[in-house]
């Protein structure tokens, strides 16, 4: 090339250079808490209808490049925070903005499909959510205990009160009878398990006898696993509308669990060391006799010759529930990272002593989350932890044998001594079946649970524009757990030899497998004009479990044998219960008049292993709107009227649809019979049907909301339990039925913040909730079902009660 032409190509590098700088606009800043000042680490900072955005940095500072000329928006979101939309005017190249704590989470984004969610500003149903600050302000044994009394219309009862858990959730009121009552628990996007097995403890308290057919084993339910601490988000879709986007498996309601990422920024440790003591609450008491003949009064005067002693008093509750031993809690969590990768990492340590003799809960917990962008479109997330617990159940809730020592304190008079003598031997106890010392002092009750989840979430940004958006997101995952269950009833006890079998062992094992992949794209357009937007989402949802329950039983001992192999005679058990279901839906969300009105439509479609007709679809519509009045007058910052529609499921539990076969010795020969309970072919799901309507009211510049709901569901296709004639050679079966159940009630809920200062903020939240449950039609006669026995009562199922 000649010199000239090499000046002239060297001379329009340098022109055309300097031209495209002139057209590169930059914008620098600062994001600040506008009550303390402190910077804001982590702080998303995006153009709205582009792909520009940057994290603010630990100085809350953040550099966006290449911004378009001219008036410029920019949208702000930090979690925790109230969102603002920002106008940048042509000339700026530097701005600060001040952010505003969001206690009363009026900004928050609500998850209204699988892989979309909505402003709670224009939410058209009544969806509680919980966040980290929330569950940690208060420490809680488990995570489901953290949620009492902190949502709406959401009963959550302990079964005990052994260390560990052992709770049920009951969201909006009864909604079965037979089938399964559990809400449904989605984690980082993944189905898990809540299951609740039993350790074995009824073969020694005969629990399930009479009217009763639970065994009431007390036993753990599995989300007692996850670590409060860990937890970002709880959000309860409690309405038919909000959980209709997963269909047959959502009429209890679903709540879905959202783990901590990391942020950017330098990294951030946070070490939190608890100890405490539980002690009793509330002593019952114990009657104490004056002398002899006031004993003789009561007991027989033979036994009160022989125990009674003047100004003996046994306290027997200090004994059986008067341990104080020290609990400990130890958590640890870093995180941090960069715009390309972050991550969240985290460990527990717990221990938890209880106050009766061998009940205790210990568990220890790992978490990693990683978040990595990879080339600007793809997002990958991807979400691990293991724990391990181990539990001490003692003996406890109700039996029919004497056994357990709730039911031996009542009948045991307080000047029998129950504590052993130098020797260690334990007195019989003349007045009842057990010395309860004795038996929580040699009875074993263990559980001991390893336990995995993983998620994987792959985000693609297929369009990313001013008008068009279209992402395609897929998660899959599995949680798998293994749980060892190990009673001993040692043949010294008192009640053992009773029953003619000196000594009950039980050695169960479970594991539970519970997997699940998820396909979801969604398409957001907003047009130019920007006074509206919509939302069009669809997606697949493939979900496979598997629980398989051994149970080894033994009776007989030997006096220190532990082992069902030692035991003279033995029996097995298993229970294998394999699912597998398939779901679709689509749903559409649109957004009018400056994002006043809300409309959404959406449909799922489910089919199931458990239903009688497998490759059958069951459809589950929903609709819902919601309108916004801004200022309407006074006081009042904004009203929101919301109205919604949805149909829900209940799948059959496994097993329904079939006859089982059962085993035995005839005559000496192997025989199989036809079992006495009968399958359906033709079962299938519960169908909810609700209305739900309301409003949310803002006062006092947002410091102050009210929301109210009344719901009415209906419940058909109930699963009842039928007898059969003994014509029929079977006994029992449980079918679809004509059955109708209805819930009606309200909710009611306020929240203030009397103080909020840059060094003080004080949150006041109060609620109320009321359910009325009613059978509105039943094709068979009434019937009982549950209780303790027809002489202590039962509950009773009856059309118009």
């Amino acid at each position: 090339m000649k010199p000239r032409l090499v000046w002239l190509a060297l001379v329009c590098f340098v022109l055309g250079a300097g031209s495209l700088a002139a057209q590169t606009r930059i914008l620098t800043g600062t994001v600040r808490d506008s009550a303390t000042g402190a910077p804001l680490a982590g702080v998303v900072v995006t153009v709205p209808g582009t792909r520009l955005g940057a994290y603010t940095k630990d100085n809350g500072s953040f550099l966006l490049a290449n911004l378009p000329e001219g008036t410029t928006s920019l949208q702000v979101r930090f979690i925790g925070y109230r969102r603002r939309l920002i106008t940048i005017e042509p000339d700026a190249t530097t701005v600060e903005i001040a952010l505003t704590r969001d206690f009363l989470k009026l900004d928050e984004i609500v998850i209204t499909g699988q892989s979309t969610g909505i402003g709670r500003e224009n939410l058209p149903n009544a969806v509680a959510t919980i966040n980290s600050d929330e569950l940690e302000r208060t420490p809680a044994p488990t995570l489901e205990a953290a949620l009492q009394g902190k949502v709406p219309g959401a009963y959550i009862q302990a079964n005990g009160g052994a260390p560990g858990g052992g709770i049920q959730i009951n969201l909006r009121g009864i909604s079965t009878i037979n089938a399964g009552a559990d809400p449904l628990f989605i984690l980082d996007g993944i189905v898990i398990s809540n299951a609740s097995i039993a350790n074995g403890q009824n073969a020694v308290t005969a629990a399930a006898a009479g009217g009763n057919a639970s065994n009431q084993d007390n036993p753990t339910n599995r989300l007692a696993d996850l670590n409060p601490a860990d937890i970002e988000k709880i959000e309860i879709l409690k309405g038919g509308s909000a959980a209709s986007i997963y269909g047959s498996k959502a009429t209890n309601g679903v709540v879905i669990i959202t783990t901590k990422r990391g942020q950017v920024g330098r990294a951030q440790f946070n070490l939190s060391q608890r100890f405490g003591v539980a002690t009793i609450g509330n002593k019952l008491g114990q009657r104490t006799f004056k002398d002899s003949a006031d004993a003789a009064s009561v007991y027989s005067p033979a036994l009160v010759a022989q125990y009674f002693r003047p100004g003996r008093r046994v306290d027997y509750e200090d004994l059986l529930y008067g341990r104080k031993a020290l609990a400990s809690e130890t958590e640890l969590s870093v995180s941090g990272g960069s715009d390309q990768t972050r991550y969240f990492i985290s460990g527990l340590v717990k221990n938890e002593p209880g106050i009766a003799l061998g009940s205790g809960y210990k568990k220890q917990g790992f978490r990693i989350n990683l978040d990595q962008t990879l080339g600007g479109r793809v997002a990958l997330a991807v979400s691990t932890s293991v724990t391990h617990s181990r539990s001490d159940r003692a003996l406890s809730n109700n039996d029919n044998t004497g056994t357990s020592p709730g039911l031996v304190l009542p009948f045991t008079p307080s000047f029998f001594d129950p504590r052993p003598d130098s020797l260690g031997v334990f007195p019989v106890n003349p007045f009842e079946r057990s010395n309860p010392l004795q038996t929580l002092n040699l009875l074993k009750n263990q559980e001991d649970v390893w336990r995995a989840l993983g998620t994987v979430s792959t985000k693609w940004s297929a369009i990313t524009g001013e008008r068009h958006n279209l992402n395609f997101t897929v998660v899959g995952g599995a949680d798998y757990f293994n749980q060892r269950n190990d009673f001993l009833s040692p043949p010294e006890l008192q009640y053992e030899p009773l029953d003619g079998q000196p000594g009950t062992v039980i050695l169960g094992k479970a594991s539970n497998l519970n997997a699940t992949l998820a396909v979801n794209g969604a398409h957001i357009y907003t047009p130019l004009s920007k006074g509206w937007s919509a939302t069009t989402s669809l997606g697949v949802q493939y979900e496979y479990r598997e629980l398989n329950n051994t149970s080894v039983s033994g009776r007989t001992l030997a006096p220190g044998q532990s082992s069902p192999d030692q035991a003279a005679s033995r029996d097995v058990s298993q229970d294998v219960r394999p699912g597998k279901d398939l779901g679709l839906y689509g749903q559409e969300e649109v957004l009018l008049l400056n994002r006043r009105l809300l409309l959404t439509a959406g449909l799922r479609a489910d089919r199931s292993s458990n239903n009688g007709n497998t490759d059958k679809y069951f459809y589950y519509p929903k609709a819902a709107g919601s309108y916004r009045v801004i200022s309407p007058f006074g006081s009042l910052d904004e009203v929101k009227f919301r109205a919604a529609y949805g149909q829900t499921g209940n799948s059959p539990t496994f097993g329904n649809k079939f006859t089982p076969d059962t085993t035995s010795v005839y005559d000496g020969n192997f025989t199989t019979s036809v079992g006495t309970r009968a399958g359906d072919p033709n079962i299938r799901p519960e169908r909810q049907k609700e209305v739900e309507l309301g409003f949310d009211a803002q006062l006092a510049n947002g410091r102050a909301q009210l929301q109210f709901s009344w719901y009415q569901r209906n419940i058909t296709d109930l699963l009842l339990d039928q007898t059969l004639a003994p014509s029929a050679g079977q006994t029992t079966r449980i079918f679809s039925s004509g059955a109708t159940l209805r819930n009606r009630g309200i909710e009611l809920g306020l929240q203030l913040i009397p103080v909020q200062s840059s060094s003080v903020y004080w949150v006041f939240g109060t609620s109320f909730s009321r359910n009325r449950s009613l059978i509105t039609k039943l094709p068979i006669p009434t019937f009982q079902t549950g209780g303790f026995g027809t002489s202590l009562g039962v509950f009773q199922i009856e059309q118009g009660k």
